[in-house]
């Protein structure tokens, strides 16, 4: 993934546009040339910034609503406020950074790049993941990592319960306690590698590392025999 490093930002002002004509006026911009983008006043509006390409920066100041980011495939994101349900969902390549809380299914059926959460995100937080990352700074809700087959999720806080339903390759590191964790998982060892791997990744998105965390994976012999 890269970022651009300099350039100008064209300001677009939502106004009382509706979603669909702020995001071909994005489209517009970026076809113009422009790749560092700030979308102003978004007043928490459904599937901003969806799709966008590799070395797009778009800054949303606000709150947005469901669905953005979706589909990213390489762009940075980045949410000046807390997002509805779906942030990033099916994201590709590249970041997408909330700045506030998350709704539900945060990072969703994501198969790469990078989603930060620094609150809270609600339930199903990392359902379905099939690569990437996915870092919660808070807390996260019911059944974090449901049926999440491949990548890495991170709760720097607590999880509810039904942590990690469906559990496939993907590995979950818990900085908290969780209210259940899903039958079949198992508590694996965290080495000295796999420690220093997780702390420069936190180090890397602005997330403080906790005193310490847990590594659950999905029981190796459980897994072999279904």
């Amino acid at each position: 993934m890269s970022t651009p490093s300099s350039g100008t930002t064209r300001l677009i002002g939502c106004g009382d546009w509706p979603t669909r004509r702020i995001n071909q006026e994005i489209r517009g911009a970026l076809a113009a040339g422009a790749s560092r983008l700030l979308l102003k006043d978004p007043g928490g509006r459904h599937n901003l910034g969806v799709g966008l390409p590799e070395g797009v920066l778009l800054t949303i100041d606000g709150p947005a609503g469901a669905f953005a980011a979706g589909l990213n495939d390489g762009a940075a994101v980045r949410v000046q406020g807390s997002v509805g349900w779906s942030v990033a969902e099916g994201m590709r390549d590249g970041s997408v950074i909330v700045d506030g809380d998350a709704g539900n299914a945060a990072g969703a059926n994501m198969l790469g790049g990078v989603v930060v959460v620094r609150g809270d995100a609600s339930t199903r937080a990392g359902a379905g993941m099939n690569g990437g990352v996915l870092i919660v700074a808070g807390d996260a809700g019911a059944w974090a990592g449901l049926a999440m087959q491949r990548g890495i999720l991170i709760v720097r806080g607590r999880a509810g319960p039904g942590l990690g339903q469906g559990l496939g390759s993907g590995r979950i590191y818990l900085g908290g306690e969780a209210s259940s964790v899903a039958p079949g998982l198992v508590e694996d060892r965290i080495g000295p590698e796999d420690d220093r791997s997780l702390r420069e990744l936190l180090e890397r998105w602005g997330v403080k590392t906790p005193s310490g965390f847990r590594k659950w994976t999905a029981d190796p012999t459980r897994r072999a025999s279904t």
